[in-house]
């Protein structure tokens, strides 16, 4: 029992860092609930079948959660130099608005799935500023020698929570589909009420960090005004950073290519599976896209944590890459067996697919890390959020291109868009090998360097 709780523990942690690892760990045991009541496959399924949506807003409405995400650079601008704690009250306190209004919205008007759809895209916009402010009370409020270790089990309990509200949902909306009328209104009340614990959360140095942040505007950026950056000048300088911080843009890039396969191909498969497979169940869908790989992300994410601790976020990307390189492959061999050989080939292509979907959540309790960690290993002082901020965009622009490419390659190649993704994810396990040698050749030639001024140092002493 103690292994299985073992992300509840906070006794192996820094003094420090207990009360506040505390506080999050009550907040998130609710506001979990809520992530998983709007999650992107939740909510596909829900507009597939509840509101008889079409593939197009079928794929629309998977994609909402990384489309909203475009506009994360404007968060990251406007959050720096105001205090993260109101902050994120503030914008948690929309989200969960946005979520209650959707039980105005009736499955019986012609427009009602894409209206279903719009709030869900309000919901997902305030939710887009709350991952970047949650990674810089991280940076501020835990070391660096346990940020994984912490980040990993507050998304265990995060995934935990989703995945059995997932499930429960299914189950609901199974029996019932216009009871999402009463489920959004609950999920947005537990939301308020996980903003009661942060009530408690300090953040560490913020008073001198806010002071050194505005001599740093003072010094680059004149034209903000006496309390925070302007936006103009804050988008400048985000965009300065992919041209000057070379190894962070190629480290962008290969993270392009390994979102945008994963991208291409969830949507594609909720379609599949509701459209082309004729699952109308919300259960079996919902276990396939979510609660198999959720299941495999809780048990392979303490590993992943502790891993990335060890090595860094380049050497861990190599590994990290290679598990969902063979969900794609485990993927495509089980849709083509289906597509050349019918359902007689169902007794082979299903386990293979669910074999797919084990390796997904293998590579999703990586992702959970690396995605909300990587860029803290490139990021300097003041930088944080911005550093947040594009890693964020670039995944909502991908967000915004892949699901309609994948759309599109797939009326194309049909089950050869599978084949595309796993080429997408195949290419950036490759970019980010080269990247972390070329990261170590760095490391060492700077270490020989040190060393022979130190060298000099004590010649020149000794004479």
């Amino acid at each position: 029992m103690r292994t299985i709780l073992d992300f509840l523990r906070a006794d192996d942690l820094p003094l420090m860092a207990r009360p506040n690892y505390w506080c999050e760990l009550r907040h998130m045991l609710l506001w979990a609930i809520v992530v998983g009541g709007i999650e992107g496959n939740i909510a596909s399924i829900v507009v597939s079948n509840t509101f008889n949506g079409s593939e197009l807003l079928t794929t629309v409405v998977w994609a909402i959660p990384l489309l909203t995400n475009v506009l994360n650079l404007f968060w990251g601008v406007m959050i720096r130099g105001r205090r993260r704690l109101p902050t994120f009250l503030f914008m948690a306190g929309c989200a969960a608005a946005c979520i209650f209004s959707i039980t105005l919205t009736s499955s019986e008007w012609e427009w009602g799935g894409w209206c279903f759809a719009a709030q869900l895209t309000a919901t997902h916009f305030f939710m887009s500023g709350l991952v970047t402010l949650r990674t810089g009370l991280w940076k501020v409020n835990y070391p660096q020698s346990h940020r994984a270790r912490i980040a990993g089990r507050l998304q265990t309990l995060r995934f935990t929570m989703a995945l059995m509200t997932g499930a429960a949902l299914g189950l609901v909306f199974d029996h019932e589909a216009r009871y999402y009328r009463f489920v959004y209104p609950a999920v947005a009340l537990i939301g308020l009420l996980s903003l009661w614990p942060l009530r408690r959360l300090r953040i560490r140095g913020e008073a001198r960090e806010l002071r050194r942040l505005q001599e740093h505007l003072a010094r680059v950026s004149p034209t903000g005004d006496n309390n925070r950056p302007g936006l103009w000048s804050g988008l400048k300088e985000a965009g300065a950073i992919l041209g000057q911080d070379k190894l962070f843009a190629r480290y962008m890039f290969a993270q392009f290519l390994l979102g945008s396969a994963n991208f291409m191909v969830d949507p594609l498969l909720i379609n599949v599976l509701t459209k082309q497979l004729f699952v109308k169940q919300y259960f079996v869908p919902s276990l396939l896209m979510y609660q198999i790989p959720i299941v495999v992300l809780l048990v392979a994410i303490r590993f992943w944590a502790r891993f990335f601790d060890r090595v860094g976020v380049l050497r861990f990307r190599i590994y990290n890459s290679a598990s969902w390189v063979g969900s794609y492959i485990c993927l495509t061999a089980a849709l083509l067996i289906i597509g050349t050989s019918g359902n007689p080939a169902l007794a082979i292509a299903i386990p293979l697919l669910v074999c797919g979907r084990v390796f997904n959540g293998i590579a999703r309790g990586g992702g959970a890390i690396a995605w909300h960690l990587g860029h803290l290993h490139f990021a300097g002082e003041h930088q944080a959020d911005l550093y947040m901020s594009i890693h964020v965009a670039l995944t909502g622009l991908r967000g915004l291109l892949m699901p309609l490419f994948g759309w599109a390659v797939y009326a194309t190649l049909g089950w050869g868009a599978f084949v595309v993704a796993a080429g997408l994810a195949l290419t950036a396990h490759v970019l980010f090998r080269r990247l972390w040698r070329a990261d170590r050749r760095a490391a060492l030639a700077h270490e020989a360097h040190a060393q022979e001024l130190t060298t000099s140092a004590a010649r020149a002493d000794a004479t």
